[in-house]
């Protein structure tokens, strides 16, 4: 076949054409920054802001190329944070992240998320229990103890003086099997947390008996923190630019999930399948909680409040010594 002269350049252009095209490519899937981020599974506000900025592509429009780790026990994700294996965790307990950090993990807290209103203290729906006073001597189940759930409860039982290492009997059960003791009466109550709490009330199994949070709020006057975004801080500083996007479209994030809850319910469920629910039953399980979403950044005011929080969990026996948040609450 014979080309001429216009013919040839025609094929040169369109040839050059597809290698710049090409080269762009390859040049913006160089200049993202991976960033493996380990989640528990989990409807919290945090991992329903990820999978909205994930789905929408919030994060690739800022450069971040965001690799999801889902973990159905926060223990493990812990581990897996220790060992490197994870640059950030998106719904770290606050108390976790002051024992990782006491104990020697290089991390940073980048933001405040929630605070503890997924966890209550429930009891059998004919139970006779009805003030936190009437705990005193029962049979109590918590998840762990220690963490948010057993923190917030103790220090909630503190302010009306219950004290929940030694005037309550507890056993540390996972949740399923708390509602099990729960059913069979092996425990009278129990700290149960979403999304094992709203279906165990809408099925008639459990009543609420009080939110810790709630106990704490009205005392103090200021929020127990409960989950946080965290990063190990060899990540940080080799990239700062990159942790302060990805806080800034968390934050954008979880700003715009009071108008795209569907689209967030969605998404969850799609990035995040061992929760085994519907997308409708993800935004059930999520609008009693955006409201509360912590919504300053980590400023003095915010680091001082977690400090309050670390000295009570202190007297907690929750950190086996004094931590300092300014230390490693940051600010990007």
């Amino acid at each position: 076949m014979k080309y001429g002269f216009h013919q040839f350049a025609g094929l040169a252009a369109r040839v050059a054409g597809t290698m710049l095209l090409s080269a762009g490519v390859a040049l913006s899937a160089h200049a993202q920054t991976r960033i493996i981020v380990g989640s528990t599974v989990s409807t919290d506000v945090s991992a329903a802001a990820l999978a909205l900025a994930m789905k929408d592509g919030s994060f690739k429009r800022a450069g971040l190329d965001v690799q999801l780790k889902n973990f159905v026990q926060s223990n493990q994700k812990y581990d897996t944070f220790k060992a490197g294996a994870i640059d950030v965790d998106i719904n770290m307990g606050a108390i976790n992240a002051a024992q990782l950090y006491s104990s020697g993990v290089p991390l940073q807290v980048l933001r405040a998320a929630t605070p503890a209103d997924i966890w209550a203290v429930v009891t059998p729906t004919a139970s006779p229990l009805k003030v936190p006073a009437d705990l005193k001597g029962k049979r109590y189940g918590v998840v762990s103890l220690s963490g948010t759930n057993y923190g917030a409860t103790y220090a909630a039982l503190k302010l009306v003086n219950v004290d929940l290492m030694r005037d309550v009997k507890v056993s540390t059960l996972p949740p399923s099997a708390i509602l099990l003791a729960l059913g069979k009466n092996d425990i009278d109550a129990a700290t149960l947390y979403e999304p094992y709490l709203t279906p165990a009330i809408q099925s008639g199994r459990v009543k609420v008996m009080f939110k810790p949070d709630d106990l704490y709020r009205s005392h103090y006057k200021e929020p127990f923190l409960a989950l946080v975004i965290a990063a190990r801080k060899d990540f940080v500083t080799k990239n700062q630019a990159a942790a302060a996007k990805f806080v800034d479209v968390m934050e954008q994030a979880m700003a715009r999930l009071a108008d795209n809850t569907d689209a967030a319910a969605t998404a969850l469920t799609e990035v995040m399948p061992e929760i085994k629910l519907t997308p409708a039953q993800v935004k059930e399980l999520l609008l009693p909680y955006i409201p509360n979403i912590i919504k300053t950044p980590n400023d003095p005011a915010t680091i001082k409040i977690a400090q309050n929080l670390y000295d009570r969990m202190l007297e907690a026996r929750q950190l086996r010594s004094p931590v300092k948040a300014s230390e490693f609450w940051i600010k990007l």
